[in-house]
């Protein structure tokens, strides 16, 4: 059975140079395909104000940034920079700004339409740079991805969004993927029960012809391992501190523990705990988080060669 290699990376959260990293990761690595397993698109919109006299101000990072009048340059890295930490600029003036100040309904189209513009602009990267390459390309969204970007990478002549499919990748591995996760404190878009994520996974692995050789890209780790540790929160969503240190708990799915116990595929693929970044085995199974960094541009990935229904090797990496 030939080899299979891959990369893998999850939740850049609308970091244009991490999605750039992505994509270039499979000529850079030599893969057969390349796979970003959820939350892709980014947290929120930036307002950058165009004010009367002349200068721009937005608020970005805890800060207000001031940028002159005609200093186009410096309006350019302004918006590079809102972009690359995984927010959406948005160019309007003082009275708009303060016409939807309040308006919540424009505050959301707004949001939805970046999110929009933002992906179109990915699709037409990816096109350019796989195009022709023979390296697949495999999106899929997360917990965090509003329902309506299904349709927008659908679109895509090069990019594959395998979302609730069993996907044949070659002659001898086939991959089941799912970006929903358990119930967070959030109630994001693909949250759910335990109990209907259970279901979607049942079916999944219903679809597989060989577990020994297939590969789980489950956005949720699974609970009550290293991949799921996240600061222990408060009802006010404010970590618990102890002694000033921060207290974790294991905030995984029990449905996809469960399924990885009963299915025992070669390896899992998880992101959605950024600080979780490692490796660990339940049963057979090899589960990998590479976690996420993308607030700083680093694209957290790891590097996995297949050899049939074994591992050949694995490794972390970060760009």
């Amino acid at each position: 059975m030939a080899d299979f290699r891959f990369f893998f990376a999850s939740d850049i959260h609308g970091s244009e140079i991490c999605f750039k990293k992505f994509i270039n990761a499979g000529k850079y690595y030599g893969v057969d395909a390349i796979i970003l397993g959820g939350d892709i698109v980014g947290k929120m919109v930036v307002p950058i104000v165009a004010r009367r006299d002349g200068t721009y101000i937005a608020e970005f990072l805890g800060e207000k940034k001031v940028v002159k009048a005609h200093d186009p340059d410096g309006l350019d890295k302004l918006r590079w920079a809102i972009k690359n930490n995984g927010f959406y600029p948005y160019d309007l003036d003082e009275e708009e700004f303060d016409r939807i100040r309040n308006d919540d309904q424009r505050k959301a189209a707004i949001f939805e339409e970046a999110i929009i513009e933002s992906l179109e602009g990915w699709l037409r990267i990816a096109e350019e740079r796989l195009k022709g390459t023979g390296i697949q390309c495999f999106i899929t969204p997360g917990n965090d991805d509003p329902l309506f970007i299904d349709e927008i990478l659908s679109r895509s002549g090069v990019i594959v969004n395998p979302e609730e499919q069993c996907i044949r990748l070659d002659s001898g591995h086939e991959m089941i993927s799912l970006g929903y996760a358990n119930m967070t404190p959030w109630h994001c878009p693909r949250d759910l029960p335990e109990e209907e994520l259970a279901v979607k996974l049942e079916r999944l692995c219903g679809m597989v012809r060989n577990m020994s050789t297939c590969i789980f890209n489950l956005h949720c780790p699974p609970y009550n391992t290293i991949l799921d540790t996240a600061p222990l929160l408060d009802e006010t969503l404010k970590a618990v501190t102890v002694g000033g240190a921060i207290m974790e708990a294991n905030v995984g799915s029990t449905a996809v523990r469960e399924a990885i116990q009963k299915y025992q595929p070669l390896i899992s693929l998880h992101g959605h705990i950024h600080e979780s970044r490692g490796d660990c085995k339940i049963g057979r199974t090899v589960c990998i988080n590479p976690g996420s960094e993308y607030s700083q541009g680093i694209l957290r990935g790891v590097l996995v060669h297949l050899r049939g229904n074994k591992i050949k090797n694995y490794v972390l990496t970060s760009g």
